[in-house]
């Protein structure tokens, strides 16, 4: 059954070093042929079984498209997929993207969540991971998105970016405080080498802050969104009561989702596919009437052990405690028990990927029905 639709948008106004998601800053197709494009692809899926309660579209700019294209599209996917039990529809937005108009409109169209690309509160971290937004941009969208009418806000920050130090994560906090968001993703700069920064890092060219002030950055993080109300529920995303991601959920605990649009995944039955990264190819083949996918993997017993297990110690809430048994007895200090699993303990989160892979070669011969079945 499924559950959620993401909505892959890749045009960018310009490429962030850091990204290694497919955006387009010159794509050979415009926003209203790539529109049509994603509402005939769900066509191709319109025989599943579904009852989507999230909507998510991500990118790219999602907020590159104007509110009325998007609201054509919205409409075009509710008549193929029938979208009227959704309860949450996000998007993604850049500071210096939107006005308050649009937003109303983005509104007005059944929007009800926002994901603001803020990246960083002080002008040394926009500047180091190449944004050409300012400080004063996101504040002023936050507060123009707040006085559009949306009482769901997601904030994204990175840290560990290069030259960052301890007291630069405080002034991000002290924003934080000031605007008070439902909801903060903080994401640790991961250099991938095919990203321009990725290179300028592997050549020593920019240095990222070393394993003790990485420590001291990631505490002061987690401490600080404790302090201020902030509940972590998954490795990067912490939430006031009631505001965790619906959409987001569905990925970590396994259900189903259509993913629509170039370089989109998707999870269907037990198989996981990816569409094509070239973007004249995808169009070929949803003009053809064909998926454009370009990687699809069937999961085996094993696999959906391994990713159930990856999947849900990335939550809080971690394994179901009928799942204690898998969970090794020289690693239970970094665990805590809660009142529906067994999770890596928050101060243990920065070692979740070594601690994750010993649970994985404990279990090297287990399957994900033997266990659930004792």
């Amino acid at each position: 059954m499924i559950k959620a639709l993401y909505l892959h948008i890749p045009f960018c106004s310009y490429k962030c070093p850091y990204c290694d998601f497919l955006s387009l800053v010159d794509a050979p197709l415009d926003h209203e042929e790539y529109v049509n494009l994603l509402i005939e692809e769900s066509r191709l899926y319109s025989h599943y079984e579904r009852d989507i309660r999230t909507l998510y579209l991500g990118g790219g700019t999602p907020t590159l498209l104007k509110p009325d294209t998007l609201a054509y599209l919205i409409d075009g996917l509710d008549k193929v997929l029938d979208l009227s039990g959704v309860v949450e529809i996000t998007v993604e937005c850049n500071p210096e993207t939107y006005t308050t108009e649009d937003f109303r409109k983005l509104r007005r169209l059944g929007v009800n969540r926002l994901s603001i690309g803020a990246q960083s509160f002080t002008e040394k971290g926009l500047r180091s991971l190449g944004r050409k937004h300012s400080v004063s941009d996101t504040v002023r969208a936050y507060h123009e998105a707040r006085e559009a009418g949306f009482e769901n806000i997601n904030l994204d920050i990175m840290y560990a970016y290069p030259e960052q130090e301890s007291q630069d994560l405080e002034v991000e906090l002290e924003w934080i405080e000031k605007l008070r968001p439902e909801h903060v993703s903080a994401y640790m700069l991961t250099p991938y080498p095919n990203t321009p920064i990725g290179v300028e890092i592997s050549r020593g060219a920019l240095k990222v802050p070393e394993e003790d002030e990485l420590s001291r950055i990631y505490n002061s993080l987690w401490t600080g969104l404790k302090e201020l109300g902030y509940s972590r529920y998954e490795i990067s995303n912490w939430s006031l009561e009631g505001f965790e991601c619906k959409h987001n959920l569905v990925y970590w605990n396994m259900e189903e989702f259509l993913g629509l649009g170039v370089s989109a995944w998707g999870f269907i039955g037990r198989t996981r596919y990816g569409n094509t990264k070239n973007i004249l190819k995808y169009a070929e083949f949803v003009r053809k009437g064909i998926r454009p996918v370009d990687k699809s993997v069937r999961l085996s017993e094993r696999d959906l052990f391994e990713e159930f297990v990856i999947l849900r110690l990335r939550l809080k809430e971690g394994l179901p405690k009928s799942f204690k048994h898998v969970v090794p007895s020289h690693l239970l200090r970094f665990f805590e028990e809660g009142e529906r699993g067994i999770g890596i303990r928050e101060e243990y989160m920065l070692l979740s990927n070594e601690i994750i892979a010993e649970v994985l070669v404990y279990n090297s011969d287990r399957t994900l029905s033997e266990v659930k079945n004792g």
